[in-house]
């Protein structure tokens, strides 16, 4: 067996040592060694992700439907969470582009805002009278906005747009187009072309005769129109302008027009939600000064506004790949923040097995008390497996078609999620959002 030296003996032998060797160099010392330079600091930045419409009761169904009871979804890998309270100045709910303004500037908007609040751009709870995006943007970072519906669209729009009519469509987009931002994907080709020219998607109906698509073009945005075209793009293709459908990349009709018809939830021409993240990311990772990243799945909530339930189920676990990405990059990235959250909780949405064994078969439309009642084709959603291995069946039942105040969750990651904590108001989201991109705290 050999022997191991001693720890006190290597002690006691190397003290002599260390005590000649200082002696032989006194007056001639070595040259010090270099300091290791301290990696340098990520730069900061921000994906701020919004399945509009989705309450906990919509993530409670999507993780029922697609990994099971005991299975978890992307969202529920991220750390921090908060309810969210997001009662508009005259309302208990939010509409799309009140939220919209209210996470794009930090203040409490009104129903019919549109990044504009009695008319003006509002004050941003930073103290400038910009958006929070038009902020990283003027600080030199990379800013990109992506949505399954058009790009008029608010949850997205209100972040470089100001208008005083959210159907202002025209407007909108003309806005978004003039704040050149380095990537824009989405719907709503209509509103780039004058009416009578045909576009790849169908017929203009701007009345100002302006064609944004050649105007893009001329200023440097390469213009893409499918999902093919999209991912054949190189990394170095610079500044990109996607028009993936007439208006929606999805299928906005209710459950049977859909089985009738024969429609899928997405139209195929178009690249989902999770698809048109990843493109942004390719190009955006390593941007010296940091990047933000806005993303709009609208299909969650028109979908549900149609109580359409497995198109809508199939909308959210495509935003839950989204995240999935999200929360990859920010454990790779120190400095990215990601904040996922809703304003409204649209339609209801909730799943149960309550009293399965006492409902006929087929399962009915609606239940004893009137809510309409989803299925599948008549027979119960089954899960996949639990734990023990058992798919257990349940059923969706809806509340209405609009939105509504209550079940919102606001979660995230990095290092501006800290303030996401116990109840939070709607203007907490942007300054989450600002402390992530500009490691400054508003209060």
């Amino acid at each position: 067996m050999p022997l191991r030296p001693l720890p006190a003996l290597r002690l006691v032998l190397a003290a002599p040592f260390v005590l000649l060797l200082a002696a032989c160099t006194k007056g001639d010392p070595a040259p010090a060694a270099e300091a290791t330079p301290p990696a340098p600091a990520s730069p900061r930045s921000a994906i701020f992700l919004h399945p509009d419409g989705m309450g906990a009761n919509t993530w409670m169904a999507t993780r029922l439907m697609f990994v099971g009871p005991d299975g978890r979804l992307a969202w529920d890998a991220l750390p921090r969470v908060a309810l969210y309270v997001g009662p508009t100045a005259e309302a208990v709910n939010q509409s799309s582009n009140a939220g919209a303004t209210t996470h794009a500037f930090g203040v409490r908007a009104k129903l019919d805002s549109f990044g504009m609040i009695d008319g003006k751009v509002p004050v941003a709870a930073s103290g400038k009278a910009m958006s929070l995006m038009r902020e990283a943007q003027a600080a030199g970072k990379k800013v990109a906005v992506f949505n399954s519906s058009t790009l008029a669209e608010p949850g997205t729009g209100a972040f470089l747009a100001s208008v005083r009519e959210r159907k202002d469509a025209a407007e909108i987009v003309s806005q978004v187009l003039a704040a050149r931002p380095d990537i824009a994907l989405g719907g709503g080709e209509t509103h780039f072309l004058p009416k009578g020219v045909m576009g790849r998607h169908g017929e203009g109906s701007r009345e100002d005769g302006r064609n944004l698509v050649e105007e893009a073009r001329a200023a440097g945005y390469t213009v893409v129109f499918t999902r093919e075209e999209l991912l054949a793009l190189p990394p170095e293709a610079g500044r990109v302008l996607g028009l993936f459908a007439h208006e929606e990349t999805f299928n906005e009709v209710d459950e049977d027009t859909m089985r009738e018809q024969g429609l899928p939830p997405f139209q195929p021409q178009a690249p989902r939600f999770d698809e048109m993240l990843a493109f942004i990311l390719e190009r955006f990772r390593g941007a010296p000064n940091g990047y933000f990243i806005v993303g709009n799945e609208e299909a969650t909530d028109n979908l549900s506004g149609e109580n359409n339930a497995p198109a809508t189920l199939e909308a959210a676990i495509g935003a839950d790949r989204a995240i999935a990405l999200a929360v990859a990059e920010a454990k790779r990235d120190p400095g990215l923040t990601v904040i996922v959250a809703s304003d409204s909780d649209n339609a209801g949405l909730n799943a149960t097995s309550d009293d399965l064994d006492e409902l006929p078969r087929p399962l009915p439309d609606r239940t004893a008390v009137g809510s309409p009642l989803s299925s599948d084709k008549g027979e119960p959603f089954l899960t996949p497996p639990d734990r023990d291995g058992h798919r257990i069946p349940f059923y969706l039942t809806w509340a209405s078609d609009s939105d509504s105040a209550g079940g919102l969750v606001a979660r995230g990651m990095g290092p501006g999620a800290v303030r996401l904590e116990g109840t939070i108001d709607a203007t907490e989201v942007y300054k989450a959002l600002y402390l992530g991109l500009f490691d400054t705290s508003l209060d």
